[in-house]
């Protein structure tokens, strides 16, 4: 007589995967608060700008191996304080993390979709649209949210070490979104009103029968 296999778990091997980056996503930000590296943000505090933002005075600028008629330009310029105090250490925090909890917050809101989604009958059920829809709004809240505060501390970092006039506190092209991230978020918000449309409908029509 042949065995049976068992069902295979339909939320495998996604639940699996998303389970070891938790654990390993935890491990990075926790060793990053140890190790003294500026772009985790408990180094020297640095931040980077476009050279065309700033105004700068380049005598020469050699690229060696360059041919003769052509031009080398500068497209970003590092900032960096070697000794920050206590507000320039957060704000090297704030433009480094951001992006790091928002990911970390992400795999915890999907473990939280696949535990329900793993009861009986939690598959297709309005808890686990509305999880669905929770995580939508968790990663287009979440991508305005990183924009906007690590564009406020990269320019605190570059504020406290260039002045000069005519500057505008707030420059639209500073403000850098994950479009990616953005529109992930409401492909979700999307799906889990399907889902819920789809969850009632099924509902109805087993009262009807």
């Amino acid at each position: 007589m042949r065995r049976m296999r068992p069902p295979r778990d339909p939320l495998e091997p996604m639940a699996s995967t998303v389970g070891c980056l938790t654990g390993l996503t935890v491990i990075f930000l926790l060793l990053s608060l140890l190790v003294h590296q500026a772009a985790w943000g408990n180094g020297p505090v640095c931040t980077s700008v476009s050279a065309d933002g700033i105004p700068m005075r380049i005598f020469r600028l050699a690229v060696e191996g360059q041919v003769r008629g052509s031009q080398a330009t500068i497209g970003t310029v590092n900032l960096c304080v070697d000794h920050p105090g206590t507000l320039l250490r957060f704000a090297g925090l704030l433009a480094s993390w951001p992006s790091g909890i928002l990911w970390l917050g992400f795999l915890l809101q999907i473990r939280g979709l696949l535990k329900i989604a793993s009861r009986p009958g939690g598959l297709y059920s309005l808890a686990t649209a509305d999880r669905v829809r929770r995580l939508g709004w968790f990663l287009t809240a979440g991508a305005l949210a990183a924009g906007v505060i690590q564009m406020v501390a990269n320019m605190t970092i570059f504020l406290s070490q260039i002045h000069y006039p005519g500057f505008n506190w707030f420059e639209p092209d500073k403000l850098h979104l994950s479009t990616a991230t953005l529109l992930a978020g409401l492909a979700l918000i999307t799906v889990a009103r399907v889902m819920r449309v789809g969850v009632t409908m099924r509902e109805e029509l087993d009262v009807t029968v």
